[in-house]
């Protein structure tokens, strides 16, 4: 199967994408690394779009609002329109929201030390109104809001914050992401641990973990040495898989995981089943954040392209069978493809 040829629609935001979000309505926004942010409808009519501060890292959305931390600043939009934009001190990371606040962390990187040495968790009304700021020395990687809010921390005290008290995880090691789903809150930690939000070990890798995501037959942790590893509830290795830098993973329809790597001058997007083994894979520029509903599969990539996979269609394409016709099909595609654009 051509994985291109099999996406449901191609956008082009005109910089490298760095945020990308598909809304319950199947809605998509894109946030890029020079600060466009663009709204398409679920059928891929572009409804709106705005320019922000700087690079867009993360994007939330909270009703009507959507919200961005946009290099320095976190910045409000609404149908396009940006409605308020505050600036942070040191860089603006991590959105949430908690008791009908907008929840926006920030850090201070110092370039003579490598490290971060100052960050705040900062506290917003809906229409932009400062409520209150917690500076700290460590750096935010993970934040969620649950019955309280979560946020794992670096160094030097790592651990974790639950509502206003410190708690440990399973090792003194740095936090480096996490992930709160399907009724549970993992953390990755530098020293190649996962550990639980009760301070359980639950899984010990063989190098720092770059990213951790729930799927229904377990986790899959993105190791920073190239390594994929899927493990059961339990944390019994379900199957593995080694390649080049890992830049963004992401599970969805079917319960497929899909990867998207760096081969130090090309990337490329790998789809595997809930086996591990691979489906189907397509050379790609970089790809770079990526994002998921229940029915459709977002990549963004370093060429400004977002393509999106639809359930129905992925099907389908899969099931073809290999004919004189594939190619009159693959020229049929990019020209719906095209009309959809």
């Amino acid at each position: 199967m051509d994985l291109v040829q099999a996406a449901w629609m191609i956008r082009d935001l005109g910089q490298p994408v760095s945020a990308l979000h598909i809304g319950e309505d199947a809605s998509i926004i894109a946030g890029g690394w020079d600060g466009a942010l663009k709204k398409w409808d679920h059928e891929g009519t572009l409804l709106w779009g705005t320019q922000c501060e700087d690079r867009i890292e993360c994007i939330l959305v909270d009703g009507e609002l959507v919200v961005v931390t946009s290099g320095l600043h976190i910045t409000c939009v609404i149908d396009g329109e940006i409605q308020w934009s505050h600036a942070l001190e040191g860089s603006a990371d991590l959105l949430t929201t908690f008791n009908d606040q907008i929840i926006a962390t920030s850090s201070v990187y110092d370039i003579e030390h490598g490290d971060f040495m100052e960050s705040g968790i900062w506290n917003f009304t809906r229409e932009g109104e400062l409520l209150n700021v917690n500076r700290m020395d460590e750096r935010p990687w993970f934040i969620a809001s649950e019955a309280d809010l979560i946020v794992g921390l670096g160094r030097p005290k790592c651990g974790v914050l639950i509502g206003n008290e410190y708690h440990n995880l399973a090792t003194e090691s740095p936090v480096t992401c996490g992930v709160s789903g399907r009724e549970r809150t993992l953390f990755g930690h530098a020293d190649g641990t996962v550990s639980s939000l009760d301070g359980a070990k639950v899984s010990k890798e063989e190098t720092s973990i770059d990213s951790v995501l729930c799927s229904e037959s377990g986790f899959v942790i993105a190791l920073e040495n190239g390594t994929l590893v899927a493990r059961s509830p339990d944390s019994t290795e379900l199957w593995k898989a080694p390649g080049s830098q890992i830049t963004t993973q992401v599970s969805g329809f079917n319960e497929l995981h899909w990867c998207g790597r760096w081969q130090i001058t090309t990337g490329v997007v790998e789809v595997r089943g809930s086996d591990g083994k691979l489906i189907t894979s397509a050379s790609t520029s970089r790809p770079r954040v990526s994002t998921s509903s229940e029915l459709r599969i977002g990549i963004g990539f370093d060429d400004g392209q977002i393509l999106v996979w639809e359930k129905e269609l992925f099907e389908r394409r899969s099931s073809e069978k290999s004919s004189s016709t594939d190619g009159r099909k693959s020229a049929l595609a990019a020209k719906l493809r095209s009309l959809r654009e």
